[in-house]
């Protein structure tokens, strides 16, 4: 993998300054080229909202500008709730769109935690959601179409990403863990609005079993996307070998 390759992240315009994505090509040399694309965004975690989010026509002309402007050689849709709130045919529906739109290989954080579990061998799972219980819900049923069973589940009723962001993922999971001590199953994390690439080896010490982010799945999903070998990254954890 050269410079000269650039992932496309494409992620709603509703975070802080602070967001994971923003700083992330600057904390380690093991990233291609990553060029970030804004997608209009309030925030909302309710159903109509997020399918509007996830709607094509909102998402490709971003998606268009980073293929076209920075040269980005694959694209990843890295935001949970709409890629997975229509169910999993939706999901793959859009995902085919703005392929065909973009011209370069997409996915989405959403189908990017099923390609992990498949790729970890894993159908069952305990979930910490930050979303509503009716998204959480849809997670839910668009994980057991995709083959995956939730075992133990805890939404946190964030209505905004904003909120999603602020909440103290590691007591959350320390509280988690408490409740349901389980360590055969991963325990997903999903949205993208909460950083967790850096705490990644200390939510996986707090949960006493392996975690998988919305963050973590999706750059590697995307880096899977990109021609040629990269280095494996601490912070995708057993995902660096796959």
């Amino acid at each position: 993998m050269t410079h000269a390759d650039c992932l496309g992240i494409l992620v709603p315009d509703d975070g802080p300054d602070d967001y994971e994505w923003i700083t992330l090509a600057d904390q380690t040399d093991d990233l291609p080229r990553l060029a970030l694309g804004r997608v209009a965004s309030d925030g909302h975690h309710a159903p109509a909202a997020l399918l509007a989010l996830g709607d094509v026509k909102r998402l490709a002309p971003p998606g268009e500008r980073l293929v076209k402007e920075a040269g980005a050689r694959a694209v990843v849709w890295a935001c949970t709730s709409a890629s997975f709130i229509g169910g999993l045919g939706w999901a793959q529906d859009q995902r085919a769109a703005l392929e065909a739109r973009l011209g370069v290989p997409v996915t989405s954080t959403a189908l990017a935690f099923l390609e992990a579990l498949e790729a970890l061998g894993h159908d069952r799972v305990d979930l910490l959601s930050p979303y509503p219980d009716d998204v959480t819900l849809r997670l839910v049923s668009f994980l057991r179409e995709g083959g995956v069973g939730v075992v133990h589940d805890k939404a946190l009723d964030c209505p905004y990403a904003a909120d999603s962001h602020r909440a103290d993922i590691l007591e959350e999971v320390r509280c988690f863990a408490a409740r349901h001590p389980d360590t055969a199953r991963p325990l997903l994390i999903p949205d993208t609005a909460i950083d967790t690439l850096g705490l990644r080896e200390a939510l996986v010490r707090e949960a006493g079993r392996e975690v998988l982010t919305a963050n973590q799945v999706s750059l590697w999903a995307g880096l899977r996307r990109l021609a040629g070998a990269y280095r494996p990254l601490v912070l995708l954890g057993p995902l660096a070998e796959r």
